[in-house]
């Protein structure tokens, strides 16, 4: 059950730890730490393969003699709004030093544990050998995720379908390492057309694994209802509205749990390293291994598609955004002779292609579409730096029903004068894709800080 709130950001927090499958507890049958907690932090992100967490201990009662910085922590926190318990594993303490002559001051970092998993799991071999000749995304992944013969999770898993079968040799991969290999090699299913979109994405936030697509995030945000509830079995999420505005002077706090306390804005209109890394201009290369002297810029007999040239204003159509198709690529906005700049070609990206060994380069199978890894390549590159068009940064009350990869929508004022009513900022109010937060824990008030972005400007 959540709180009765007394005041925004409210939380209560219990903590176990398990070593061996076992609840450890003091000789009086105790077992919750949380009286030596000074602080806890959770992170989670679309950058980021497993949820993270950091715990500040102040011990005075001779815990670190016990500790093995290995166990498994049971965090369960009741919110205002929402609750949940994560499960996260010990892997380092650090940073420890005593204060006096009878208390320590330490910190234990923790992360999932399919992170441990994944140190010690390998993919070696064929991929229709490893998984049965079920080579789409969808079953490569939850085997790889939920495998007892990998990670072996009992986590959910939602992958968006692909057009395109996975046929590669892992080397001895990591499973994480498989996975990201495929991110850069994945057609969405529901491309628009002919105009492939690619840009996979592998996250875990506190609903499950993510294995989608940048556009499908888009969609799903975009769908996102006020009226909705989160429903942790589909993968579907409340979407919420906060407000930058002042705080209520009142024992009636509750409007208050969806106001905004603070606004960042994190690198606002830096073009210049936009330029020099080639983020919306240059040119994509493939690099085929078995004729590589000749798989050059218009040298290369053996590939159709070896060199591609990119740029935003004739990828920008292909993309979803963010509020539908209505709203406008903010590079449009900008000096002119600055568009001539961007639209100008410099950086050149490399790939290689070893699937052209077995690629049947049939123009009716769908595995043919790995041939088009020099443009899919170009259009991940282009999807990722374009979600990073406009970003926020917010620090809210406490929410445990927010997740990176999906929706928020904020309402922040300008500060342009007016006589009569308060007007919104029409570059940064509107919906955003959470791409990580951070719950962080102190005195039993948690606050949540939330990187946000979004591609286009109405």
């Amino acid at each position: 059950m959540t709180l009765n709130r007394t005041e925004t950001g409210e939380v209560g927090v219990r903590i176990t730890i398990f070593r061996n499958g076992q609840a450890v507890t003091n000789p009086e049958g105790a077992s919750d730490l949380y009286e030596f907690v000074r602080g806890i932090e959770i992170f989670e992100g679309i950058n980021s393969a497993t949820l993270e967490a950091r715990i500040i201990f102040q011990d005075n009662a001779g815990l670190i003699g016990s500790f093995t910085g290995s166990e498994l922590f049971k965090i369960q926190i009741t919110g205002s709004v929402y609750d949940k318990t994560y499960f996260l594993r010990a892997y380092n303490i650090e940073a420890r030093s005593r204060t006096n002559q009878n208390s320590e001051v330490y910190l234990i970092n923790l992360a999932s544990d399919e992170y441990i998993k994944n140190e010690v799991a390998n993919v070696f071999g064929n991929t229709e050998v490893i998984f049965d000749k079920k080579i789409d995304a969808e079953n490569i992944i939850k085997r790889l995720v939920q495998n007892q013969r990998f990670l072996g999770s009992k986590k959910r898993v939602f992958v968006e379908k692909t057009l395109n079968t996975h046929k590669f040799v892992a080397p001895n991969w990591r499973p994480f390492d498989c996975i990201y290999w495929m991110c850069n090699r994945s057609i969405r299913e529901k491309s628009p057309g002919k105009n492939l979109q690619s840009g996979y994405v592998f996250f875990e936030n506190s609903l499950g694994y993510h294995y989608k697509s940048i556009d499908k995030l888009i969609e799903s945000a975009n769908s996102q209802s006020f009226d909705g509830k989160t429903n942790p079995s589909t993968g579907e999420a409340k979407l919420y509205n906060y407000v930058y505005s002042p705080k209520k002077v009142s024992e009636n706090q509750s409007a208050d749990q969806f106001k905004i306390n603070s606004v960042v804005f994190p690198e606002e209109r830096n073009f210049l390293m936009g330029l020099r890394h080639g983020a919306w201009s240059g040119f994509s290369i493939g690099l085929d291994p078995v004729t590589i002297s000749t798989s050059k810029m218009g040298a290369s007999s053996d590939l159709s598609a070896d060199a591609y040239r990119y740029s935003i204003k004739d990828i920008w159509k292909r993309m979803e955004h963010l509020k539908g198709n209505k709203n406008a690529n903010p590079i449009t906005k900008m000096d002119t002779s600055i568009q001539n700049m961007i639209d100008y070609p410099k950086r050149v990206r490399y790939t290689i292609m070893p699937n052209q060994i077995f690629d049947p380069k049939n123009s009716s199978n769908p595995q043919a579409n790995y041939e088009q890894l020099v443009e899919l390549q170009a259009y991940q590159w282009m999807r990722i730096e374009s979600l990073k068009n406009v970003k926020l940064q917010i620090i809210i009350p406490g929410n445990l029903d927010l997740y990176a990869g999906y929706g928020i929508n904020v309402e922040i004022p300008t500060t342009a004068k007016s006589d009569t009513t308060v007007k919104l900022d029409r570059k940064y109010s509107g919906r955003y894709i959470i791409a990580g937060l951070t719950h962080k824990i102190l005195n039993n008030n948690m606050e949540t800080e939330l990187l946000l972005l979004k591609d286009s400007v109405q």
